[in-house]
């Protein structure tokens, strides 16, 4: 127990300094690193020599680079160059375009496009882009981001590009099992999935003579379901192509549907003119996004031939060069995997740049677009390093161990009450889904093997338990917060927001912990 208790001060002093103290994610997560280091030094059951200490370090770093790094900055990049050229605005246009019933507006834009834009980018354009739209149009601006932050949950557990998920698979090797893990995290999903629209159109109607008026009457019920029939594909996507496109494709659907409902049965306001938008400047403009899905698609195993061509492209490194089991504790596999071609930064910068000349966009812009965004977002990415290598460090100290045999003795089989709570607390601290299955992704994989060991299917419902879990954070999160409020210009209100959207938060975590608790009892 004394074991168990020490290895959670990294853990606790992060939260602390960053949610407690205010202290900044980097400083916050290289103490904690820094703590950790000192604590295998001090405690002999956690003891690694100074070059297992390097390696784990290296391999961290590593790990936050690819995939992690280059996917964000591929994936900010297409949207960043979306708003260099314009093209941005050509969609808003169009999606102001649809209908004048704001009902309808906030599920399109909040839980369709800011799914999509989730899928394809995340780390809060998912908010912004929707919520400075939505205000365009008139809604109330506090309403709008409130509206924004809901909505930004359960699309975010495939956000950009699968990231989440995809990291975890690959770290902990479950990929050897198919795709369970995202099939599990969209499973667990789904009951909040088919929910969530009710509770948009439930606020969005105070836009409509403040309220007065039912929520659900005047057409909307086709909408909504419309909505959520489109997110319902996302089990079949995640076990048939894995994460990467479970968002993307489902919100786009679902999009369409909506779009198609409105159509039928939502009337529009007597004088409604639409902005003018050619077919051609509507194809240009979601040029990028199409043929992401077609090279993502092309090079994943759905398309063998060229998925087994690019193959070869696929390097590994060993960084303890072999001396695993005498510079580790948990003897575990420290290689990472480096998917040069197959990893969907390539499709997605790839994409970006074809698209980027159709649309006559130039060299130099396009270069200049690219290194702002890297340089802008070198300092989340150092801060990402910082928190793989924390928990690379822990698990082959042996510490990531420690808690998870503590947390099998005291909860013994109701820990998976507790699972998604911890992928909550993760996001809201760091804001950000990856960040937190990085920061206890481990320790769900690890309390997995002591309740039932070998169980890789276990193991892939804690992962996609912390996810689902991490997905009911950001609605929390002080960081998504802090976006949605500065983008509507109600900085100051953020207390607010956070007193509006908690409730949520728990019921939705509380609703995860009773699914997982069943589905372990289904596995075990």
């Amino acid at each position: 127990m004394s074991l168990f208790l020490i290895g959670l001060v990294p853990i606790i002093l992060f939260l602390v300094l960053l949610a407690g103290l205010k202290k900044s994610a980097m400083f916050s997560a290289y103490t904690s690193l820094v703590t950790a280091i000192i604590l295998t030094f001090i405690v002999p059951a956690w003891r690694m020599p100074v070059q297992g200490i390097l390696a784990s370090i290296l391999e961290g770093f590593a790990v936050a680079w690819m995939p992690i790094g280059f996917v964000v900055i591929a994936a900010l990049f297409a949207y960043d160059l979306s708003v260099k050229t314009g093209k941005i605005e050509t969609v808003k246009k169009m999606l102001g375009n649809i209908t004048t019933d704001k009902r309808a507006q906030a599920l399109v834009l909040a839980w369709g496009f800011g799914g999509f834009i989730e899928g394809i980018a995340g780390y809060g354009t998912a908010v912004a882009i929707p919520a400075a739209i939505m205000v365009s149009l008139g809604f109330n601006p506090l309403n709008a981001a409130l509206i924004c932050l809901i909505a930004n949950s359960t699309p975010t557990a495939f956000g950009t590009v699968g990231l989440p998920v995809t990291t975890m698979v690959s770290k902990l090797g479950l990929d050897k099992a198919g795709n369970f893990t995202p099939l599990f995290t969209s499973l667990l999903l789904l009951l909040l999935t088919c929910l969530i629209p009710f509770i948009i159109v439930q606020m969005a109607n105070k836009e409509i003579e403040g309220g007065k008026n039912p929520a659900f009457g005047k057409g909307i019920v086709p909408v909504i379901i419309a909505s959520i029939l489109g997110y319902l594909i996302q089990p079949a996507i995640a076990i048939t192509m894995g994460a990467e496109l479970t968002t993307i494709l489902s919100s786009l659907l679902a999009m369409i549907l909506m779009i198609v409902s409105i159509k039928m049965f939502v009337k529009n306001d007597e004088g409604f003119e639409k902005a003018h938008v050619t077919g051609q400047e509507a194809f240009l403009a979601w040029l990028p996004y199409i043929l992401m899905i077609v090279l993502i698609v092309g090079t994943s195993p759905v398309v063998a031939h060229i998925h087994e061509m690019l193959e070869p492209t696929t390097t590994k490194f060993n960084f303890a060069l072999g001396n695993q089991a005498a510079w580790f504790k948990d003897g575990g596999d420290p290689s990472v995997t480096f998917k040069w071609l197959l990893a969907p930064a390539a499709p997605l910068f790839l994409a970006t740049v074809i698209a980027g000349f159709i649309q006559r966009a130039k060299i130099k812009d396009m270069g200049e677009v690219l290194w702002n965004t890297t340089v802008h977002k070198i300092p989340s990415l150092t801060v990402i390093m910082g928190i793989v290598a924390l928990s690379v460090v822990m698990k082959h100290s042996g510490m990531i161990q420690s808690i998870a045999d503590g947390f099998v003795n005291l909860t013994g089989k109701g820990f998976p009450l507790i699972s998604p709570f911890l992928g909550t607390i993760g996001t809201f601290v760091t804001g950000s889904d990856l960040s937190s299955n990085l920061l206890f992704g481990d320790l769900q994989h690890s309390v997995a093997e002591g309740l039932k060991p070998g169980s890789d299917m276990l193991k892939s419902l804690f992962i996609a338990s912390n996810t689902a879990g991490a997905t009911g954070g950001k609605m929390i999160s002080p960081q998504n917060i802090a976006i949605a409020a500065s983008t509507v210009g109600l900085v100051g209100q953020e207390g607010d927001m956070l007193k509006f959207t908690i409730k949520y938060s728990v019921v939705y975590a509380i609703i995860l912990g009773i699914l997982v608790f069943v589905g372990s009892g289904m596995i075990a």
